[in-house]
């Protein structure tokens, strides 16, 4: 990769049984990683005017990380999730409407990989704005699927896979997308290939992960 990377979507943060709370969404912890690696990303994201948004910027600023990309929203709040367990396994509240449904449209200089979710584009807004960053010429674009029910439309991620070159998901987001006959590696090629894809990672917990390519 010559130029940098632009990662759009939600930053957020989770709220835990007990009070603990953690920075985090999908797209933040990517640019956050990548920032640790030493390759300046650029966030493209919005936060409320409100406490969290203000320790988002903190955070980001004490990282090292490029705030440009940041957007204040005067009314909505910064992004929220409520963690529960449910028999043992996690469960997710995310709070609606949130800043990240209202991103602006952004065009960061000198990128050449655009990364993005698919939970940032629950809003016409966002959507939006994502569908201009991703028509800038030249951008390798890698979608990182997250499908958190209500809060996606099967259309909006098969256009969005359909955009991309490379695509990440895991084994139930697979079943959800691609049904059907075969197993998950011949169902995996399938999507690759429908798609026209790159190249396709498939996560399988502790069992691993695959990666499909076009070549």
């Amino acid at each position: 990769m010559t130029g940098r990377a632009c990662v759009f979507g939600e930053v957020l943060y989770d709220h835990f049984p007990g009070g603990q709370r953690v920075l985090g969404g999908a797209p933040f912890n990517v640019a956050w990683h990548l920032q640790a690696f030493g390759l300046a990303p650029v966030l493209v994201s919005r936060v409320g005017g409100d406490a969290e948004g203000r320790s988002v910027r903190v955070a980001m600023r004490e990282w090292g990380m490029d705030l440009a990309g940041l957007q204040a929203d005067p009314d909505l709040p910064t992004g929220r999730v409520d963690v529960s367990l449910d028999a043992g396994e996690p469960a997710y509240s995310i709070a609606h409407p949130a800043a990240f449904d209202a991103i602006e449209p952004a065009a960061p200089a000198g990128c050449s990989l655009l990364y993005h979710g698919s939970l940032a584009l629950r809003e016409p807004v966002s959507r939006a704005a994502l569908e201009r960053i991703r028509d800038t010429a030249g951008m390798v674009v890698f979608l990182d699927v997250n499908l958190r029910a209500p809060w996606w439309q099967r259309e909006v991620v098969q256009a969005c896979m359909a955009a991309a070159h490379w695509v990440k998901l895991n084994a139930d987001e697979l079943d959800e997308l691609e049904p059907g006959q075969g197993g998950t590696r011949e169902r995996a090629g399938a999507l690759l290939r429908r798609c026209g894809l790159s190249g396709l990672l498939l996560t399988r917990g502790a069992r691993g992960a695959e990666l499909h390519t076009a070549a």
